[in-house]
């Protein structure tokens, strides 16, 4: 199937944005089964978050029918992405995907830790709304005020999209959009999920098995969630560039806080 295929009605950002609705609330179906049935309890790293399901749930989709939908039509509209060639080579479609991931990299943590995160700015635009969740329960992924799902899930995704069809990525290949709003859709509920799938590789004497652990860990959103001032956009399938870029990352924060100290006290 092809975007030619699509009924002449059907926009492909709708059916794009349909299917991710599709991936995003089935494996958010899937982790509350795994929550209520105590199945993979191993691998659940964080108690459920008190709000329950039924809580979250209408916000998340408000965000997603009134901002997200008419973002990704407004988009197409305007020619800037999910337009051009019906197939992209498979050379496109790799740089396609690191596009995305550094993309969204770059342009989250520039409006999650130089804007939302800014003190006069987290509750006049609405971050503690998020921040009000653990990241213990999938579907909060997208419990957000407006103003932070556009800047935090509607712009991390759209821009890096609009770049990557400018240098001939993406266009209106059917797989790479479905791939990657999947995946996407994945990644955001897995690390809002409390479960963390590394767990057992974590502690294997296998090298290369710890670096796989490493790769699929959801601790650092979750040490987000609980510190505040970290990781704000590395994690599950991110580049991890800016959080290691300009040492934000959770796993650097204490080790500078005592590099800090410790040059403190010895110009004492």
């Amino acid at each position: 199937m092809t975007a030619q295929d699509l009924p002449a009605w059907l926009p492909l950002s709708v059916f794009v944005w349909i299917v991710q609705m599709v991936a995003y609330h089935g494996f958010g179906l899937w982790f509350e089964w795994l929550d209520r049935t105590g199945r993979l309890a191993d691998y659940k790293m964080r108690p459920v978050d008190p709000k329950t399901y039924a809580q979250v749930l209408p916000r998340v989709l408000a965000n997603q029918v009134l901002f997200l939908l008419p973002a990704m039509m407004l988009v197409e509209k305007a020619g800037l992405a999910f337009v051009g060639p019906a197939h992209i080579s498979p050379l496109m479609f790799v740089v396609g995907l690191i596009g995305m991931t550094v993309g969204h990299d770059l342009v989250q943590y520039v409006s999650h830790a130089w804007i939302l995160h800014r003190p006069t700015l987290m509750r006049s635009l609405g971050h503690s709304v998020h921040h009000s969740v653990t990241a213990s329960r999938s579907i909060s992924a997208c419990f957000m005020s407006p103003a932070d799902f556009i800047m935090e899930i509607a712009a991390p995704y759209l821009l890096p999209l609009i770049a990557i069809t400018a240098i001939g990525s993406a266009g209106a290949d059917l797989t790479f959009h479905v791939f990657a709003v999947t995946a996407g859709a994945f990644g955001g509920l897995y690390e809002h999920s409390g479960y963390d799938f590394s767990a057992k590789l974590a502690k294997s004497d296998n090298a290369f098995l710890r670096f796989v652990g490493s790769r699929i860990s959801s601790k650092a959103h979750a040490e987000h969630h609980s510190r505040g001032n970290v990781s704000f956009s590395d994690g599950f399938g991110s580049s991890n560039i800016c959080d290691t870029v300009f040492q934000t990352r959770w796993d650097l924060v204490k080790p500078r806080e005592r590099q800090r100290r410790s040059a403190q006290q010895q110009e004492a």
